[in-house]
């Protein structure tokens, strides 16, 4: 009813001699210039399109892409539907070698569309933009065709624009939707240099270059190729991109390396009548391993063969003028975020005239408000633009082999990055702009990874890095203690460990004698490498210092929850596989050089690297169930089993022989995991899961057995410990170290070595108390509600009552409720 009434008014107020107050001349009917109509129209100001060609949808053999950036907007305008009738939703993506050789094979598409709500789809442009047309309908008479612009005047108080028939548009803002070779953009030069700012149009005169040319080509549907399927070849100085879209129909591009970076007045013209020659040698090349670039070439409907210029100006607007599209961004189309991102752009240029209109509802809009008004439009979308401009920039290398880096990416590690390509596309997908002025669609609020709107927590609104490092200064703190207290005990014990190794055994306390020479691994490099390590836990573990072996059965123990915190930080859905050499890594170097040094580094680097936002998006803080039980039962059998070991077996050797298994085990648990992962997802996948949310649930319940268990056997170990210190003796003393006992001297190899160990607990325990201090903050600050205090509290009773293993497990799991909470919410 509101609809008609405004519709009603603007009709009494036209025909009654009536001129609005605000008026937006778009110059070319391209896809940027239609979407600003439709989102005008949606903001009640008054438009009129100018479109050089007399068919307002030519097709000239172009194609493109919706992905759900773009495709948001177009639902918000209803067009959407339509779009979707005319296409075939990929699902699947191929990269192929030279040699046709598969290099990886992924369903990314599939998972974009899942997490977005829309599917990564292509359709002829021809097409997209009739469907823009169209959709005008009673409002199509304001696209006017044949109107070739010869000139734009910027008067005081409006723009005149002036079309080679004569005719003559006047408004207060001019808005260049007019490709690469834009005409109000050279106006726009002409009235920068005539307003002093000679040099800056010079430069952008001269920005735009070209290095790669392409062949667009549509093609009928061939044997072999399956609707719904892309193709990337990647190849030296070529590469080949090929989506087959709805009924089969191809959409080709054939990019090759020119045979220099052409600058703007150089680029080459490439005639039409050249592609046979230019395109004969790579006829053979392959689209696939059964289908060569023959077979969709010979099928072609329509061709075209031009150069791809890239540029990014800095001005895209000045006062009354304003660029969008490839007028202001012209970017590489390997990754298909030209047209989106020109969609978007119109789509945020309207929400800012909208605003601009509303508050100047009853004055006349002066050119100083014009200009502040693009300028806070501008600078926002070119950070985000900026970014993706880049990206196809370094994806069209790449897909060509450019060099040695790209060569290696592409060829060789490429099937281990698809993880990591997929979220960084999501990350670039979830910051699109909308359409202020209309209601979200149902596919965008419905979709796993949310999109971010105004003051959201989610990706793009992450701390600054700067921030985040320096708030990792109290880890620092602890690396440096360690380096300080650790690194002055284990230079003394050193003297100590000398004659030992000259003598060639270790006798415990009961006479028993452990060869400190016989191969413990039988492979040299082991043996040189652990045999000193071994050596260092004989005291403990022999029972010759009966306080050491208390302590070190807990932190043992303790260290269960420590490493196994971290290997589920890895797993994380927000991470690829390959961030699990982050805490194996870690892992093998604390034991080498003491965890109480290498802990501080490695919550530094997992604070630093993983925001609250990276995890809240999409549920991508979960850790799948599989993953979490099969991790608890590799902890018992590649951790806690030889951790027990270690004291109960019945001789020395044995038990050295445990120790030397025990110090492997950052490498045995994820290796024990593989199988034991693919036997869980077996057997869990008769669990019935109706939906994200019942998935979500069932991977809650197995972290919690994760973090429950590890706190169960720590506490016991920490009770055990209670009830086994020697009479007379303090169990405070069993486990923390003095302020200056580093100081004081070393008496015996074994009383050194307990003392290095109470400083590796001390230090290493402090430093993940801290690390959760830091994620509890983030938590705080995302709108959790707890008290700090409390929670202060909280962890240092169970520290004192179960000891800090389990405190330890307890706090991350708290920490792990209250993040399932707020990604809910999100959901």
């Amino acid at each position: 009813m509101q609809h008609n009434r405004e519709a009603f008014t603007r009709k009494v107020r036209t025909m009654a001699g009536y001129e609005p107050r605000f008026r937006v001349v778009i110059v070319g009917g391209s896809i940027a210039g239609l979407t600003l109509a439709h989102c005008l129209l949606r903001n009640n100001i008054d438009f009129v399109v100018l479109e050089s060609h007399v068919d307002i949808a030519p097709q000239v053999g172009a194609s493109i892409g919706i992905l759900p950036n773009g495709a948001r907007i177009l639902d918000q305008l209803g067009l959407y539907d339509d779009v979707l009738n005319e296409v075939e939703p990929l699902r699947t993506s191929f990269i192929w070698a030279d040699s046709a050789k598969c290099i990886t094979t992924s369903n990314s598409p599939a998972i974009l569309h899942e997490r977005h709500g829309y599917p990564t789809a292509f359709l002829d442009r021809q097409i997209l933009l009739e469907i823009l047309y169209e959709g005008l309908a009673d409002h199509k008479s304001r696209v006017m065709v044949n109107r070739k612009v010869a000139k734009v005047e910027h008067l005081p108080g409006k723009v005149v624009v002036y079309c080679e028939d004569q005719s003559v548009y006047e408004g207060d803002v001019v808005v260049g939707a007019d490709g690469v070779r834009s005409t109000v953009r050279r106006q726009m030069w002409n009235y920068m240099e005539s307003r002093g700012m000679k040099q800056d149009a010079q430069e952008e005169r001269n920005l735009m270059t070209s290095e790669y040319n392409c062949v667009f080509g549509i093609s009928t549907a061939t044997p072999g190729l399956t609707p719904g399927h892309a193709h990337r070849t990647f190849a030296e100085h070529y590469s080949i991109l090929t989506i087959v879209g709805k009924e089969g129909r191809i959409f080709w591009f054939f990019f090759t390396k020119m045979d220099r970076v052409y600058s703007a007045s150089q680029i080459p013209r490439l005639s039409q009548t050249e592609i046979d020659d230019h395109i004969a040698p790579y006829l053979h090349k392959p689209i696939t391993s059964e289908v060569p670039l023959s077979e969709v070439n010979k099928r072609s409907i329509v061709r075209t063969f031009v150069s791809l210029e890239e540029a990014f100006y800095k001005h895209w607007c000045v006062d009354r003028y304003v660029c969008i599209g490839d007028s202001a961004h012209k970017m590489t189309p390997n990754m298909g975020q030209g047209g989106n991102s020109a969609i978007e752009s119109a789509a945020s240029l309207a929400n800012s005239l909208a605003v601009l209109a509303r508050d100047s509802a009853h004055v006349k809009i002066d050119v100083q408000d014009i200009h502040r008004c693009l300028q806070a439009w501008q600078k926002p979308r070119q950070e985000r633009v900026d970014k993706i401009w880049l990206s196809a920039h370094e994806l069209t290398r790449l897909e060509a082999l450019e060099g040695p880096k790209q060569k290696l990416i592409g060829l060789y590690l490429l099937p281990y990055l698809s993880q990591y390509l997929v979220d960084k596309t999501s990350a670039t997908i979830v910051g699109a702009a909308k359409l202020d002025c209309a209601p979200l669609p149902r596919k965008s609020l419905d979709c796993s990874m949310p999109y971010l709107n105004g003051d959201d927590h989610a990706l793009g609104k992450t701390d600054n890095p700067w921030t985040r490092v320096l708030s990792t200064a109290p880890l620092l703190g602890c690396y440096a203690a360690a380096r300080m207290t650790m690194g002055t005990l284990i230079t003394r014990v050193r003297l100590f460990m000398l004659p030992l190794f000259a003598e060639g055994v270790w006798t415990t306390g009961n006479g028993e004698v452990f060869s400190l020479t016989r191969p413990i691994y039988h492979v040299p490099f082991l043996d040189n490498l652990f045999r000193p390590l071994i050596t260092c836990f004989l005291p403990s573990i022999s029972g010759s210092d009966p306080q050491s072996r208390i302590q070190m059965l807990s932190f043992m123990t303790d260290l269960g929850p420590i490493y196994g915190i971290w290997l589920l930080e890895s797993y994380r859905k927000a991470h690829s596989w390959a961030e699990l050499l982050l805490p194996i890594d870690a892992g093998m170097a604390f034991q080498l050089k003491g965890i109480g040094k290498l802990a501080p580094i490695y919550y530094a680097l997992e604070h630093i690297r993983t925001p609250l936002a990276k995890l809240l998006p999409g549920a991508k803080h979960q850790v799948e169930s599989e993953t979490s039980i099969s991790l608890l039962l590799a902890m018992f059998a590649g951790y806690y089993l030889p951790t027990v070991a270690n004291f109960v077996a019945p001789t020395i050797e044995s038990r050295g022989f445990y120790n030397a298994v025990w110090q492997l085990f950052p490498v045995v648990v994820p290796l024990l995991q593989i199988p034991l992962h693919f036997l869980a997802k077996h057997l869990l996948a008769t669990e019935q899961k109706e939906s994200k949310q019942d998935t979500r649930k069932m991977n809650m319940r197995y972290v919690r057995y994760a973090y429950g268990t590890f706190a169960l056997v720590s506490s016991l170990s920490f009770i055990h410990a209670r009830f086994s210190v020697p009479a007379g003796a303090s169990f405070a003393r069993v486990f923390l170290p003095g302020l200056r006992d580093h100081l004081e001297p070393v008496k015996s190899f074994a009383g050194g070595i307990g003392r290095f160990l109470q400083y590796d607990e001390v230090i290493s325990m402090a430093s993940g108390f801290i690390w959760l201090g830091l994620k509890f903050g983030e938590l705080k600050k995302a709108g959790a509600s707890f008290s700090g205090g409390k929670a202060i509290g909280g962890l240092v009773g169970m520290t004192c009552a179960f000891g800090p293993g389990a405190a330890f497990a307890l706090g991350w799991g708290w920490r792990e409720e209250m993040l399932d909470s707020l990604a809910g919410e999100d959901e």
